[in-house]
């Protein structure tokens, strides 16, 4: 930042509140200062009412997480303090300016902030898009590390790898030096293979023969362990004396499953939600007796998913076959999804990921939530596909209703509105597959 020696006041300016939050448990910056880009101005204006946030430029995190389980051997990043590594333009310095003393006893001085700032809404989007460009203008000199940080970055994370340990020595080397040319370093680095860090000796790394590394990493919020390459679960909640339905909502949140690696277990807190919904409670009043004991008994079998670990890669030789399956009950219905290597002598499947919804209030037949479930298999799977940039040999998608599979096989114009719908929508993203 740079301190602001003008003494006349700029026609458009915006002073941001801040201040720092404490935390003990980060491995590196502990306190971090937050700027509220929220607050209003002397004219009731904040600044993110007049900040476009730009949309959306980089790959979702379920597409990231889907290809990260595609490599046999894998590294994770982060950009060091990528956001102070990007300069604002000149012009805009005024609308990001704060006032600060050294101590108690100094003087009031404003200071404007040169870089992007978190907690203002296009920071975001300028910090995803410089690192875009970025890889644009380098994508010549570093063909292989251009296309990670375009497809396999999520804001300052990157989870990479391929099925070669020199083609991921390579891909590391270039984005080290693809990234040193705007500025930027990486840290935090984690590996399933201990040679890939063997050339990395930043403090923060993980450490293969540390006992203390053997605990799990997190990795965009879900838990990795690189020594074991697998997946583990942990869900902490906390028993409490009285529960309602916003403590009940905050509890469901902390089990944080993008893959659906354990989807029949949100499901259940799903559907525990929608009960409690149906009781037409305030969000802060106390849950009945029943309902109460019920939630209990959901929770103190949480720690039972401890002791599942799934493996995070599956060999795919570059082709796979996806087995896709739908499923409904009355409470609700889901998809899930599995890959085989045809290659391999096993023949071995893997969960590769799933998806379920609560079935509708408003009774409806088990045939349509079928139906409901058999177009969420076809929207995953085309997802997965698109995800996984491997050549899929064969796509074989699993219903076990008669009637659905009935229905799939009509000229939609012959159905009734409601599954006219659905079955449109299933042979149009499923007309190359087999069901």
């Amino acid at each position: 930042m740079t301190e602001v020696k003008e003494a006349h006041e700029p026609e458009l300016s915006v002073y941001l509140p801040h201040h720092g939050v404490y935390n003990p448990l980060k491995s590196s910056t502990k306190l971090r200062v937050v700027f509220n880009g929220s607050a209003p101005t002397s004219n009731g204006v904040s600044l993110n009412q007049i900040q476009l946030n730009g949309g959306t430029v980089q790959q979702d995190l379920f597409s990231i997480m889907i290809r990260f389980r595609k490599h046999e051997f894998v590294f994770t990043a982060d950009v060091r303090m990528m956001y102070r590594q990007i300069l604002i333009h000149p012009d805009q310095l005024d609308l990001q300016r704060i006032v600060w003393k050294e101590g108690p006893d100094q003087p009031t001085k404003a200071y404007q902030l040169n870089t992007i700032t978190y907690g203002t809404t296009s920071a975001p989007y300028l910090a995803t898009r410089t690192l875009n460009q970025l890889a644009i203008d380098e994508k010549d000199t570093f063909p292989d590390a251009s296309i990670i940080v375009q497809s396999d970055c999520y804001m300052d994370d990157i989870l990479t790898g391929s099925n070669s340990l020199e083609n991921t020595k390579e891909l590391q080397t270039q984005l080290v030096q693809l990234l040193g040319r705007g500025g930027m370093t990486l840290h935090k680095w984690c590996s399933n293979n201990e040679s890939l860090l063997n050339s990395i000796q930043n403090s923060g790394d993980y450490q293969f023969n540390n006992p203390a590394e053997m605990k799990p990493v997190k990795t965009l919020g879900v838990l990795w362990k690189p020594n074991s390459d697998c997946f583990p679960f942990k869900v902490t909640i906390s028993q409490q004396h009285s529960y309602t339905k916003r403590s009940i909502l905050s509890d469901i949140s902390r089990i944080y499953d993008p893959l659906g690696l354990i989807g029949p277990v949100v499901s259940k807190a799903k559907i525990f939600m929608q009960r409690l919904w149906l009781l037409k409670l305030g969000w802060d009043e106390p849950l009945p007796e029943d309902v109460t004991r019920a939630w209990i008994a959901f929770v103190s079998l949480l720690p039972c998913i401890e002791q599942l670990e799934i493996p995070r890669h599956f060999p795919s030789d570059n082709t796979v076959i996806i087995h896709g399956f739908a499923d409904a009950s009355t409470a609700a219905y889901g998809a899930a999804i599995y890959v085989q290597c045809p290659s391999s002598e096993s023949k071995s499947t893997y969960l590769l990921c799933s998806k379920s919804r609560v079935a509708p209030i408003k009774p409806v037949t088990i045939p349509r939530l079928e139906l409901c479930a058999a177009l969420l298999l076809s929207q995953l799977t085309q997802r997965v596909i698109k995800a996984l940039n491997l050549t899929i040999s064969a796509v074989l998608l699993y219903s076990d209703s008669t009637i659905v599979l009935a229905w799939m096989k009509k000229p939609p114009q012959e159905l009734k509105t409601f599954v006219c719908h659905r079955v449109t929508a299933i042979q149009e993203l499923t007309k190359d597959f087999h069901w």
